[in-house]
């Protein structure tokens, strides 16, 4: 640029030298919070994205006989980097009887993201004892909670309850359970929706023993240890003559309404779980089923139940039922590439147990599909949850709450750890 007069020129030049420069240090100084807040939105949904396909990716192989395969997301460590360049430069030139003042000004920001994933192979017993063994009864109460259909969840997440045996598969052949098991599963659904049948976690004080003490014998330093423990109670069931040293927890149980016990289908329900129709708890706690030994053989095999044991699948198990939801060409199942699922079908129009096909469709397609919930690509095919289908996308939805319930991540800590830097 050309100007006239020294002090002018200069002054005029190194105005916009300052105004550029601040603008440039803002850029800087404003861009990395939003580079940060823009990056953990992006992380977030990557990661959301990977970990539900990787399992989608698991239920398919699991129809084609293949074991599954996880990895985990241990670390994200995204480094933000910012390179300001700022230059200028002036000539003077004499002209006679002026001066001309020849002068540049430029300057530039940049920024880089340089991301590191860390993804670790779940091997060895890291997984193999989460994938195989029983799940805990409480997610049952969980996912129930969490609004998924009790019916389905039993059906999946449980091989039995008290003396009625589930339906379990084999790579060999289906068995539907014993013949009242689907009738107990709809009368609980039926119940359930009427309001009438309550399944969560309760809480309530749970005596240690038989023996209660009278109440002038408890002095205030017991009142205030016990409660200091935070897990402990006295508590009194005769008005306040006497207590009981108690546990004071929350557990999972199935509450029929006192109204609904004397109900034809009520009374069917209790007889069916062979349970007690009057509990001191007004519920029946949800246990795990186990080997029964010492006090459990004194009583006899067809005694009422206080209790309700379930005897849960692993999630291993569970992975296997979500398969039946797979189509597969024809072809692959004829050809023994596939489970066969023959057995299953012929369960099914016998009317033993629900077709478990129709719960979770996960489709196929030779091309990538347009409207995809998620997709997969395995054995040159697309393997997907076609987004309009409702009902699939939930019972997904409950496996991958189920898997976040019932996995832990290696060494115990939540995972995946992200560390941005912003220089």
């Amino acid at each position: 640029m050309y100007l006239d007069g020294n002090k002018d020129q200069w002054v005029i030049m190194l105005t916009t030298f300052g105004l550029i420069l601040l603008m440039v240090s803002g850029c800087a100084n404003t861009r990395g919070p939003k580079l940060v807040a823009n990056s953990h939105i992006d992380y977030n949904k990557a990661v959301s994205q990977v970990l539900k396909e990787e399992l989608l990716l698991n239920v398919v192989r699991r129809r084609y006989m293949e074991p599954p395969q996880f990895l985990n997301v241990s670390g994200i460590n995204s480094n933000f980097s910012t390179t300001t360049r700022l230059g200028a430069g002036a000539s003077v030139s004499d002209w006679g009887d002026e001066n001309v003042v020849d002068g540049s000004i430029d300057g530039s920001v940049t920024f880089s993201d340089s991301p590191t994933i860390t993804l670790t192979p779940r091997q060895g017993e890291d997984i193999a004892s989460q994938l195989h063994e029983p799940l805990r009864v409480s997610v049952v109460a969980d996912l129930v909670a969490a609004g998924y259909g009790i019916d389905t969840l039993l059906l999946f997440l449980v091989e039995g309850l008290n003396n009625l045996r589930g339906p379990d598969l084999r790579w060999d052949g289906f068995r539907p359970g014993s013949p009242e098991w689907k009738t107990t599963i709809e009368l609980i659904q039926q119940l359930y929706d009427g309001g009438e049948l309550v399944v969560d976690r309760f809480k309530w004080n749970d005596p240690y023993n038989d023996y209660s003490y009278p109440a002038e014998t408890i002095t205030p330093g017991m009142w205030i240890t016990t409660i200091s423990t935070g897990r402990n109670r006295w508590k009194s069931y005769d008005g306040g003559k006497s207590f009981f040293y108690t546990t004071d927890e929350v557990a999972p149980a199935m509450w029929l309404y006192p109204e609904a016990r004397t109900t034809p289908d009520g009374q069917r329900l209790m007889e069916l779980l062979n349970v007690q129709p009057d509990v001191q708890k007004k519920a029946w706690l949800l246990e795990t089923a186990r080997v029964a030994q010492g006090a459990d053989l004194e009583g006899r095999p067809d005694d009422r139940r206080s209790t309700i044991k379930l005897r849960m699948r692993s999630l291993y198990n569970v992975l296997n039922l979500y398969a039946y939801g797979v189509d597969v060409p024809i072809e692959d199942e004829q050809e023994g590439r596939a489970t066969d699922l023959t057995s299953f079908r012929e369960a099914v129009e016998q009317g033993e147990v629900r077709d478990l096909t129709k719960m979770t469709v996960i489709r196929y397609s030779k091309s990538a599909p347009e409207s995809a919930f998620k997709r997969v690509r395995y054995r040159d095919m697309w393997f997907y949850i076609d987004d309009r289908d409702l009902d699939s996308k939930v019972g997904f939805n409950a496996l991958h709450d189920l898997w976040q319930l019932s996995i832990k991540a290696p060494g115990g800590q939540a995972q995946p750890v992200t560390t941005i830097q912003v220089n």
